[in-house]
């Protein structure tokens, strides 16, 4: 897949188009996507996080009933927020595959994101313990770094598919999320 790696670990200088590409003096450095934390076909840690009104909402809560689509993102974040609306505008798609989109936070989540309509659930995990149990430990905290993600699992909590990334730019379409989803529909 890569063919050479440079000094820096996540530096590629030949690689996939989907990754990001910045230009030094002499070479072109292209950055490999993050290495998920999690393994393909596994059980996903436990989720929980507190919405604007209070309510704590888990994972547990939607087990064998939907299909969720959990997406770590930044409040303050202009590429999360275009991502949110890109998933906002399919929220019926979802709804035709039965599945419910939990966005949880670091932060309060911005005030767009707690009015969004349902299967989408904004939510904010001040702990940090789902970000690290998705993202990594190091991923939470003023000294972590700063990573989103989303995780699509179906109705048992087992993790079908999983994109992390440094911001928004490197989640994925929402066409290969639904179509995700629409191969756990089939499955299940």
């Amino acid at each position: 897949m890569e063919s050479r790696i440079s000094a820096e670990p996540r530096a590629v200088l030949v690689g996939l188009a989907s990754r990001r590409r910045y230009k030094t003096r002499r070479t072109v450095i292209m950055f490999a996507p993050m290495p998920p934390p999690l393994f393909l076909r596994q059980v996903i840690p436990p989720v929980s996080a507190r919405t604007a009104q209070g309510k704590i909402i888990r994972a547990w809560d939607y087990k064998q009933k939907r299909p969720l689509v959990i997406v770590f993102l930044h409040s303050d974040c202009s590429h999360c927020e275009a991502w949110l609306e890109q998933l906002a505008a399919s929220a019926a798609a979802l709804n035709e595959r039965e599945a419910a989109a939990l966005l949880i936070y670091s932060e309060v989540p911005s005030r767009r994101s707690e009015m969004l309509a349902s299967p989408l659930i904004a939510a904010s995990d001040l702990t940090g313990h789902s970000h690290r149990a998705f993202l990594g430990a190091e991923a939470f905290g003023p000294g972590g770094l700063d990573r989103v993600g989303v995780f699509v699992t179906d109705r048992y909590g087992e993790l079908f598919a999983q994109w992390v990334g440094r911001d928004a730019l490197e989640l994925p379409a929402n066409s290969e999320i639904l179509d995700v989803l629409g191969v756990i529909q089939i499955i299940c």
